[in-house]
Formats: structure tokens, sequence, C-alpha cells
């Protein structure tokens, strides 16, 4: 099976090199676990390897993604403009959408479904970050039919997806997402039962025509993004 890097060394070694290459993997967590941070971290080590990339945006603009990467030593913007990296920003729309006087606006997963299909064909890797703002709102077997739809369409493209989602939008869909996607990490924070601290860990329940291990793995956000803490130091 070939595989894409995650962007992390060490994540690369627990996955057998790395995310399967033309497959959706859900990342969820709380806030402050660093999910965006995932993404960019991914996302730029796609773009280095020549990947041309998409990225979905529904919560940040694109220049606070974009100086958020820098600060950490992933700097997107020359790939924005030499346009390897689209940036599509869901979150303007809604506001335009407030500001001409509709309410209660969200956005329909078919927007994203009816987006996704017109992205270019040489489009090799796609970001979603976040899913749960299209889970509000929408019947929970009608989002897991369309979510099934988006990991089927992705997959037959060829494209691999990273999508994002928020802890709360999970449980609230009763983590149904898991069963569409290819694969799964969990990011969350708990008190580590040997310090006492409040720590953030991470968890792979699934990986498709992956070996993984089941052990939850300590990790911290630093200046240059995400790191693994070696395994003994999860003990």
């Amino acid at each position: 099976m070939t595989r894409l890097s995650s962007g992390n060394i060490d994540l690369d070694k627990r996955l057998q090199g790395g995310f399967p290459e033309g497959e959706c993997v859900l990342i969820t967590g709380e806030p402050g676990t660093g999910k965006t941070i995932f993404g960019i971290q991914f996302l730029y080590n796609a773009c280095q390897e020549g990947k041309k990339c998409v990225m979905i945006a529904t919560e940040e603009v694109p220049e606070k993604i974009i100086l958020h990467g820098k600060a950490l030593g992933f700097d997107l913007e020359p790939f924005v403009e030499t346009n390897q990296l689209t940036m599509i920003h869901f979150l303007e729309l809604r506001a335009n959408n407030l500001a001409e006087g509709y309410t209660n606006v969200c956005m329909h997963i078919d927007d994203l479904n009816n987006l996704v299909h017109i992205i270019q064909d040489d489009v090799d890797v796609i970001i979603l970050d976040n899913l749960g703002t299209f889970s509000i709102g929408i019947d929970l077997k009608q989002f897991r039919d369309k979510l099934d739809t988006l990991a089927y369409v992705l997959s037959n493209q060829n494209r691999t997806s990273l999508i994002v989602m928020d802890a709360t939008a999970h449980e609230l869909t009763h983590r149904i997402a898991e069963y569409s996607t290819y694969g799964t990490i969990r990011l969350m924070t708990k008190e580590n039962p040997y310090t006492g601290k409040m720590e953030r860990f991470m968890y792979i329940p699934k990986m498709r025509g992956t070996k993984i291990s089941l052990d939850i793995i300590n990790y911290d956000i630093t200046e240059e993004g995400i790191k693994l803490f070696p395994a003994k130091a999860n003990r």
C-alpha cells in the first residue's frame, strides 16, 4: 500500500509510513488539541512533496491559517501563490448570507459534496477543517449517507483526504463519521496518572490496512508543530 507522509516522522513510523494514499482519515478532538495544526503540518508536507492540494476551511480565514502555519515554520504562502495550494473559505459565504438578512444559516453537507465534485481533477490532497459545521441541523441518517458518499467519491478519485471534526459534533453525531472514513485519530486532553498534570494524548483506534498499536500516545504542541513523546514517556 502506498503511503503519504503525515508530516510527522514519529507518527509515520506508527502508521507504517504515513496515511494510506487515496483514502479519507478522520481527525477529531477537543479545542486546544492541535487539530488544525495537525492539518497544516500534513498540508505543508504534501505541498513540499509536489502534491496539488486544497484546504476547505469552515471557521478560520485562510490568512489566519497561513499566519498560524508560518509561526510553526510551515509557510504555506508560496504554495498558494503558485496555485499548488487552493484555500476555500466557507465562513465568508456564511457571513455574507447573514449580512443579506438570512437567519439560522448553516452549511449543508450537500454544499460540500457539490464543491468536491468541481475541484480540479489534478488535486491530490484535500483537507476539510471542520466537518462539524456540516452536522448542524441535519438528520443523523442523512448526515451518515452524505458522508459515506463524500468518502466514496474522494477515495474513488484517489484523493488523500484529512477530515477534521470537533469532538462536540463528533459525540452529538454518535461518532458515525468513524464508520465512513478509512482511519481515525483522536486527539484529547486528560490527566496523566503518572505526573498528575493535564496533558495531550493521541489515540488511533482505526487505520485500515495498517498494523497499529492501541496504546495512547503522549504528545505536545511545540514551536515546530506536533511532537510525539517516545514510547517510554507514555508509561
